[in-house]
């Protein structure tokens, strides 16, 4: 296991898990809850397949630490930690295998913001969820005011985001932004197994490549996400030439 920050790093065969490890609430402390550079080692591996981000404990992530956040009194300091944080999410988002986020507990805040870059969540029966910032005077600061309208439309992320209400597991479930709900001690195995069963016969060209597709087609005009899925199949193709040659 390696850490960084309030993260920690482990594989499971193909499979990375990236824990918060800051228990019982799991908070961030600071924005930053792992070094990109650390990030960006432990995915540079030809052989992920791909990726749980899990909660250490009881709880997946209680959002920011705000008597913390309130302690940084120069806003460039805190807008550029909030930057490079963002910047995490982006990069979770655009990694070339699939991302499951594995709700436990508590998901609030930051912590729903994390998971919402998350290309899959799988949510405890028993989880509760919420966007609390503007019970204490702020909004979602990981452009959870991004995501979650870009998922669901703008009325219900609307209704979450300004009341801060908290929501059972089996709203967000219903309403979209969690995909699959299980037994609490079942989250982890069920997040492991879902990848397994996606990726196991997958070779990893054509993985990345299908990842790559479908992120475009979030990111990208339609004519533009569509040429780039050609030139994937033209890769493909030509790759697979070129091994049945040799």
């Amino acid at each position: 296991m390696e850490k960084s920050k309030i993260s920690e790093w482990e594989l499971h065969g193909n499979i990375g898990v990236l824990t918060l490890s800051n228990p019982p609430q799991n908070y961030l402390v600071e924005p930053e809850f792992v070094d990109m550079s650390d990030l960006k080692r432990w995915t540079d591996n030809d052989s992920l397949k791909g990726i749980i981000i899990r909660g250490k404990g009881r709880h997946f992530c209680a959002g920011f630490d705000k008597e913390e956040i309130f302690k940084i009194t120069d806003k460039s300091v805190l807008r550029d930690a909030l930057r490079r944080s963002e910047k995490t999410l982006y990069y979770l988002e655009d990694l070339p295998v699939p991302v499951v986020g594995a709700i436990t507990g508590v998901c609030f805040g930051a912590g729903l913001e994390l998971v919402l870059s998350c290309d899959i969540r799988v949510c405890s029966e028993k989880s509760l969820l919420s966007f609390p910032e503007t019970e204490f005077g702020l909004i979602p600061g990981f452009n959870g005011t991004i995501r979650l309208p870009k998922r669901l439309g703008i009325g219900y992320p609307m209704e979450l985001i300004l009341s801060a209400k908290t929501i059972h597991a089996d709203e967000a479930l219903q309403n979209g932004i969690v995909d699959y709900l299980v037994p609490s001690k079942e989250v982890f195995d069920f997040s492991l197994n879902l990848l397994e069963k996606y990726t196991a016969t997958t070779p990893v060209n054509v993985l990345h490549a299908a990842m790559k597709a479908v992120n475009n087609a979030r990111k990208l005009p339609k004519d533009a996400a569509s040429k780039e899925e050609t030139s994937l199949v033209a890769g493909l193709v030509l790759e697979k030439l070129k091994n049945a040659a040799e």
